[in-house]
């Protein structure tokens, strides 16, 4: 007996150790899922197009891999032990790449105002402002919905059913209790026979429950306002965002339209250059030249070829800029209107204090910042009324419909009970915050300091917006400045190049004389062309940075 009861505990220590070790591999196993060392790269899982992931194919052996650098002259395999762990990942098919590709026409030259127009179609930080904007609104209905009773529905039923077995019962007539059931004195015993005893009980209980605050000292009055605060200063971000994305265009587009100017520039140098290497030739031929002439002049050709080259790639570099800006595909062929004839703005604000004052209400910006404020002022209000009592009506109502029956094989009919009782209750509830160790008045200071610092966050906003502004004006005066000094010496700068040129295929001037009027005229039309674009960016910069570049025709109106 004693051996069988050891055997019973030496296996229930068994199986428990052995759960406890079962339980710690569970969670030990999911080591398997990072990397096996810093240096061996995480293989992972690939999914297929549905997002069912599925197992990698294990790579071949490193000793079977090899590469060819070309570089050599002879092709050289290098094994995958010298070039180390390969650390790319596997495409994960069920990623999806969206990158916009509006329908564009090939053949038209689009303006500023149709590139703001895809731009804002395209663009997915206009439809992310917008969706953030629509869940700060949905919040606010959400804090308004704590104002209305919260009603609550429930239904419980059930089934239950339990058969006992009775045994039978003998009982004599010698003993007392014999004697206290016999009747007459004829029998000697009485016998119960033995048999069954089945009771089911069937239960539905549908019920009605409503919690209504009806007081709390503004604390949600305090939460709805604070939320409304938030969907304010999510919709001025909306609006912030398309002005931001109009800004952005306008500005890669001037940007383009320079660089284009660069390059034409650059190939009109191109020919000027072959031309004084023309002549150069023609006066060697002449026997009034020298070679040394003729080298220097293929000599500017090339320079120029290069600087021409360089223009070309810089260009390409802003209408990838532009593309960005768009939001659209890098890969866009789209064809863009030449406005490097546009007239320059000539006007300036007379009265820069009251402008910066104006600008600074209609801000996107600054306003956020001020609806912060009143929103952090809002959760002060909400930590005070958290000290404060909460009045809630409480109330429920139910209908109890159940049934039982008692059923015993020995008797020929069943015990029935059935039950149909209605339910109703109505309290007032009174929650009282007494002690929370500190908790709320830690929770006060906290939105307290939060008010201050998105008090000093607006005058910092403020400030960067007023020096903004103020900066767009000083470059804009600049620019203006400098597009017409470089007119009138780009003017006096052809003059120069033109006269030079004739003399010297003339045979009385100098290569070196030519060339300098070369270099002089393209380095004057470059500065021409970026005073140009640098005018309308300032001009684009401050009808940004005063708020009113709102629409697709703003930046036209410039």
């Amino acid at each position: 007996m004693r051996s069988r009861r050891r055997a019973r505990r030496a296996g229930q220590a068994s199986f428990a150790w052995g759960l406890a070790l079962l339980l710690g591999g569970c969670a030990a196993s999911s080591l398997v899922l990072a990397p096996e060392s810093p240096q061996t790269p995480w293989r992972g899982e690939q999914t297929d197009t549905a997002g069912q992931a599925r197992a990698e194919p294990t790579p071949p052996p490193p000793a079977t891999e090899a590469r060819v650098i070309p570089a050599e002259p002879r092709a050289v395999a290098v094994p995958v032990s010298a070039r180390g762990p390969d650390f790319g990942l596997a495409p994960n098919l069920a990623l999806p790449v969206n990158v916009a590709r509006p329908e564009i026409d090939p053949r038209h030259a689009y303006s500023l105002p149709e590139l703001i127009d895809i731009a804002q179609m395209a663009n997915p930080a206009t439809r992310a402002a917008w969706e953030r904007a629509r869940e700060a609104a949905l919040a606010v209905g959400a804090a308004r919905a704590t104002f209305l009773p919260v009603l609550t529905g429930d239904v419980i039923a059930g089934y239950q059913r339990s058969t006992q077995a009775v045994p039978g019962i003998s009982v004599d007539s010698n003993t007392q209790a014999g004697t206290d059931v016999l009747q007459g004195g004829v029998q000697s015993s009485i016998i119960v026979p033995g048999g069954t005893v089945t009771v089911q009980g069937r239960e539905f209980i549908p019920s009605l429950t409503v919690k209504w605050l009806l007081f709390d000292f503004g604390r949600r009055e305090a939460v709805a306002e604070s939320a409304r605060q938030v969907s304010i200063a999510a919709n001025v971000t909306f609006n912030g965002t398309h002005q931001k994305l109009i800004f952005d265009v306008s500005k890669a587009f001037f940007a383009l339209t320079a660089t284009r100017v660069q390059v034409r520039v650059g190939r009109e140098a191109v020919q000027s250059t072959r031309l004084v290497h023309e002549a150069a030739k023609a006066r060697l031929a002449r026997g009034i030249g020298t070679a040394i002439e003729v080298a220097q002049a293929r000599q500017q050709v090339a320079q120029a070829q290069l600087q021409l080259t360089q223009a070309e790639g810089q260009a390409r570099d802003t209408y990838h800029a532009l593309l960005e800006a768009m939001g659209v595909s890098p890969t866009l062929v789209i064809q863009v209107q030449d406005i490097s004839a546009r007239p320059l703005p000539r006007t300036f604000p007379a009265d820069l204090d009251r402008m910066i004052e104006a600008s600074l209400r209609r801000r996107p910006d600054v306003q956020v910042a001020f609806a912060r404020v009143a929103a952090s002022r809002q959760n002060v209000a909400r930590a005070r009324a958290d000290f404060m009592p909460q009045v809630a009506l409480l109330g429920s109502a139910n209908h109890n419909w159940s049934s039982l029956s008692v059923r015993d094989s020995r008797l020929p009919i069943p015990a029935n009970v059935n039950v149909s009782s209605p339910n109703m209750s109505l309290l007032v509830g009174l929650t009282v915050p007494i002690y929370d160790g500190g908790l709320r008045d830690a929770q006060l200071r906290a939105a307290e300091a939060r008010v201050a610092a998105t008090e000093q966050d607006l005058r910092l906003v403020e400030n960067a917006a007023a020096r903004q502004i103020v900066l767009a004006y000083e470059v804009l005066r600049t620019s203006l400045a400098a597009h017409a000094a470089a007119s009138e010496l780009t003017a006096a700068a052809q003059v120069t190049s033109t006269a030079t040129l004739d003399y010297y295929k003339q045979g009385l001037g100098t290569i070196t004389e030519a060339t300098i009027a070369q270099n002089g005229l393209m380095q004057a039309r470059l500065a021409k062309a970026k005073a140009h674009s640098d005018a309308l960016i300032a001009a684009a910069t401050i009808a940004f940075a005063t708020g009113t570049l709102t629409n697709r025709l703003s930046p036209s109106r410039l």
